[in-house]
């Protein structure tokens, strides 16, 4: 086996590890301030200088690949010498203004001064004096940047938005928007996590809170189904600020979407017919209204987004009723596609998992918009193109911000997916002209056109978005596709959903039993005497929404169980109102199966009970019993699905995933054109996929700073951009 010796001792390595790959895995510390293992090496800071036997000078460790036999030196006088004039170089041109620094406390370049003992500035300087400019909720001050390009690399390589570019020489040196003057990327705040200094800052926590203040708590997204961990910094009970954990990425909602909590239209309390009142009368209410009623007269939709204990609880309570009527908004909107999605695989839930996706050498994007769906999937396909070398093909209605990463693109005109899969299908390089003079031959890359590739390939993923199953096209055209693919080499199939818990609603079989259309009959027939909406708010713009959301009113009670007065709640007869999943505990499932736990973060400043209490209370009215306390109700109900009986919630940490089984039918499928009419494509706002991102928006007054984004209302088509397919209209959801 291969190996090195640093520092007389000698260590394996494997072919394209740098020195500082074999430092950091054996625990011998090198000082960098540039490198990010999740991004390629720049060499930029030279902080990580150290002396190769047999070369002249002092070698970068990031950037210098291990060879068999070589001698590293980490530790002597001349390398330390030179890594602190590196230092001293760096401290030419940046401030010495910790105590005004919103990194301070938490600032690399600052830890390693100190790790150097250097309490004053080496050599003095004239600093630069550039104004601070804001790049909508990014702050950029220029005057502490240190050059380490650690943002311009992560944007391209983790998100592939490619936002940043590099301007001016020397002494000038400055990050800019590579677009314009301000940022229009996914604003997922990869730059400010990876700044080691304070040149880029959360616009929304700038000169708020000292850090060394804040109480911090980690729990998963509230917003995204990937399982993103989330860092919030409190202060006086109040989210300050939100982060990443260590080298994770997390969305725009993340960071900056939690003023939801402490919107106008909160309900923080029970009420009736739309006036506030107390638990004690809404108990009495409810218990003259739903007393003697048999369980087909009870029916509930749930949302997405509850925690795994509170689907658990709901369908207890159901259950226990003798009532099998309950659904969730996902089959609202995708149970067509689910229903025949499961008569080949056999399950609603995904093949594979993320990392499945990030390993593939082969990924097709099927109408998916990450940026307004799931940014987090994109994360992992960015790392499968990046890192793995993989050839990423898309179709859609248009073509997205990472477009310079896509091998090839298919547009989906008059939004006929299932002719741009023929159209993959058939792929093939251009014939090479004849042999004519006058005629300059292009050469073709066979390997790079999906047959030939495909032929190769050993492990493919096909991701399938929102565009795909609102566009009309028949779920058996993405389905067969699997086929052409194959299932030796399909190794992940993953449909994506902005709802951050629905494939929890999956597992828990809120799907694929009573379905929300026959709900919405039952509901005009007058057959549900007693209607709870759990959480549950419909798109505006949505037929299928607003036609269930109309039949509400023909419930004999209808209770809504919500975090807002508005939605669908202000309609019903009684709305409890309910705590957040940052307000309490749980445990959510991901896209691929995975639990993830939910830790309380706030507490809630009115009188409401969680989802899995709200199940208990209405339990004990209809004179049935369900467990209130979510702890007990994951290890009877939740933990047994995965397999995890003798686990306790509390230990639950992201690891523990769902055994999946599935079967492979072949898909009986044949493509016939359809006739060219315009698409509506229904897509999400920039930066919001529910309600709940859209309550975040405060605006900006004398009192306080913006939060968040407003909803932006978009109506755009072919003709105006060049970047949508012919024939459709994209049209933002109303929320």
């Amino acid at each position: 086996m291969a190996e090195i010796i640093i520092n007389n001792k000698p260590y394996s390595f494997s072919e394209g590890e740098s020195i500082l790959d074999v430092a950091n895995r054996n625990g011998i510390k090198i000082p960098t301030l540039c490198y990010l293992k999740d991004i390629t090496p720049t060499g930029a800071c030279r902080l990580c200088l150290v002396e190769v036997d047999g070369a002249d000078r002092l070698q970068a460790a990031c950037v210098t690949y291990a060879m068999d036999g070589m001698k590293i030196d980490t530790e002597n006088e001349r390398v330390w010498a030179n890594r602190k004039q590196m230092l001293d170089f760096i401290l030419i041109k940046h401030p010495l203004d910790c105590p005004v620094c919103d990194k301070a406390g938490e600032c690399e370049l600052q830890n390693t001064a100190y790790e150097f003992g250097m309490m004053d500035e080496i050599v003095t300087s004239d600093k630069p004096k550039d104004p601070v400019v804001k790049w909508n909720k990014i702050v950029y001050n220029q005057n502490l940047c240190v050059l380490c390009e650690k943002c311009i690399k992560s944007c391209h390589e983790m998100t592939g938005c490619s936002a940043l570019k590099m301007e001016d020489r020397g002494f000038f040196n400055h990050v800019t928007p590579a677009k314009g003057d301000t940022l229009k990327c996914d604003f997922c705040g990869t730059c400010i996590d990876r700044c080691p200094v304070g040149a880029l800052l959360d616009a929304q926590f700038h000169h708020s809170a000292r850090v060394w203040d804040l109480e911090n708590v980690v729990t998963s997204s509230v917003f995204s189904p990937c399982g993103e961990q989330v860092e919030y910094g409190m202060k006086d009970g109040q989210i300050m600020r939100a982060t990443a954990v260590g080298s994770g990425q997390i969305s725009s909602s993340d960071r900056f979407a939690y003023k939801y909590l402490d919107s106008e239209s909160r309900a923080l309390h029970p009420a009736i017919n739309g006036k506030d009142t107390n638990w004690d009368e809404a108990t009495a209410l409810l218990k003259g209204k739903i007393a003697g009623l048999k369980g087909s007269e009870v029916a509930l939709i749930a949302s997405a987004s509850l925690t795994n204990e509170a689907y658990a609880a709901y369908k207890k309570l159901m259950t226990s009723i003798g009532s099998s009527n309950y659904t969730c908004e996902t089959d609202l909107y995708y149970g067509d596609f689910y229903a025949k999605y499961a008569e080949k695989f056999g399950t609603m839930e995904n093949i594979g998992t993320l990392d499945d996706v990030a390993d593939s050498d082969m990924v097709f994007v099927i109408g998916a918009d990450f940026r307004r769906e799931c940014v987090g999937v994109k994360h992992k396909v960015m790392s499968a193109v990046i890192k793995n070398g993989a050839l990423l093909y898309t179709a859609g209605t248009r073509k997205y911000e990472y477009e310079t990463f896509v091998a090839k693109s298919f547009m989906a005109e008059y939004g006929d997916f299932a002719g741009a899969l023929e159209e993959m299908k058939q792929d093939a390089s251009a014939p090479k002209p004849s042999s004519n003079k006058n005629v300059i031959e292009v050469e073709n890359d066979p390997n790079r056109y999906i047959p030939a590739h495909l032929a190769k390939a050993k492990k493919v993923s096909v991701i399938i978005g929102n565009e795909y199953m609102l566009s009309g096209t028949p779920a058996e055209a993405v389905l067969a596709f699997c086929d052409f693919i194959g299932q030796e080499k399909l190794k992940s199939v993953i449909v994506l959903n902005d709802q951050v818990n629905h494939m929890g609603a999956i597992v828990a079989g809120f799907m694929g039993g009573y379905s929300a259309k026959q709900l919405e009959s039952d509901l005009n027939a007058g057959k549900i005497k007693l209607l709870i909406s759990a959480g549950f708010n419909g798109v505006k713009s949505c037929p299928h929404a607003k036609n269930l959301e109309a039949a509400f009113s023909k419930a004999g009670t209808f209770v809504a169980v919500d975090l807002f007065k508005d939605g669908s709640a202000k309609n019903a007869h009684v709305l409890l109102g309910v705590k957040d999943s940052l307000e309490t505990v749980g445990t959510f499932t991901t896209l691929d199966g995975r639990l993830v736990p939910v830790n309380r973060v706030v507490m809630a400043k009115g009188t409401q009970k969680t989802h899995v209490q709200t199940a208990a209370y209405l339990g004990e009215i209809i004179g049935s019993e369900v467990c209130a306390c979510a702890y007990d109700t994951f290890k009877c109900e939740v933990a047994p699905i995965f397999g995890a009986q003798d686990m306790d919630m509390g230990e639950v940490d992201g690891h523990i995933a769902k055994v999946k089984t599935n079967k492979w039918e072949k898909t009986a499928y044949t493509y016939a054109k359809p006739s060219q009419k315009e698409c509506i494509m229904p897509i999400n706002p920039r930066y919001h996929t529910n309600i709940m991102t859209a309550k975040s928006y405060v605006p900006a007054t004398g009192e306080h700073r913006e939060y968040h984004f407003p909803v932006v209302v978009e109506k755009v088509t072919s003709a105006e951009c060049a970047d949508i397919a012919k024939g459709v209209v994209c049209v933002t959801k109303e929320f």
